[in-house]
């Protein structure tokens, strides 16, 4: 039977992707321009998480003039939040990379964008939001852990513990993540008496799982615990079908 000419240009290009996969396995999960998991022009087209317009205690989108926006007032122990980018477009697309799609190369990426975006140089210490094992064992890793060994900051003198097993948060209100993780932590180590600390996440949607581990980090002395993220969900509070 005679190839067509289409089926020999299809093989070719075929060929030559294979060809580009195996010289430069990463590609772009914007562009999907080989060579890197995300590239310096689709990070320039994420929406910034700070400036005019957003949050300035959680970095939520807020387009009232000043005071702080309703999805943060219900946080009793986080002191605030800080975030790359608004979760969504391209940023959204890293963030499922890395935690769906088990594309760990991107955490060193993630992670000098948000050094870029802010200054860490100021926290005493910072400290992943851990898995539960049993969810960490199904992932095969904890994407937060992925994320803080490229952002520079001194470990805490302890151990930040996930004790019990939560259901899973997608579509759950603050209200209800807040009852979903409420004793779910536990803090194992030296005093923290008076430490700064960084909270390390891929994402920051509710703020319920941070608030709850900085009342832990509180508990035993930190003085002040920030949420740090790569992207920060402006949903709006009670809206069904926010992401875990």
């Amino acid at each position: 039977m005679a190839v067509t000419r289409v089926e020999l240009e299809r093989v070719f290009r075929r060929g030559i992707s294979l060809t580009l996969d195996a010289l430069y396995p990463s590609r772009c999960v914007g562009c999907h321009r080989h060579g890197t998991p995300l590239c310096d022009t689709c990070i320039a087209s994420a929406v910034p998480a700070s400036g005019e317009g957003r949050c300035a205690n959680c970095a939520a989108e807020w387009l009232e003039p000043g005071g702080y926006c309703p999805r943060c007032l219900g946080w009793t122990r986080l002191d605030g939040a800080l975030a790359a980018f608004e979760h969504a477009g391209v940023a959204r697309r890293s963030v499922h990379a890395l935690k769906y799609g088990r594309q760990t190369i991107i955490a060193p990426v993630m992670a000098a964008a948000m050094r870029d975006r802010f200054d860490l140089t100021g926290f005493d210490a910072g400290v992943a939001i851990p898995l539960h094992p049993s969810r960490r064992k199904r992932r095969g890793f904890n994407q937060a852990d992925r994320l803080i060994p490229h952002l520079s900051l001194a470990p805490l003198p302890g151990q930040l513990l996930r004790r019990r097993k939560t259901r899973s948060q997608v579509g759950m209100s603050l209200e209800q993540r807040r009852r979903n993780v409420a004793g779910a932590f536990a803090y194992e180590g030296a005093e923290l008496d008076g430490l700064r600390v960084a909270l390390i996440d891929d994402v920051i949607t509710t703020g319920a799982t941070a608030d709850e581990c900085a009342a832990v980090l509180k508990d035993y002395g930190a003085a002040e615990v920030i949420a740090v993220a790569f992207t920060r969900m402006s949903y709006r509070p009670g809206t069904p079908g926010i992401e875990d």
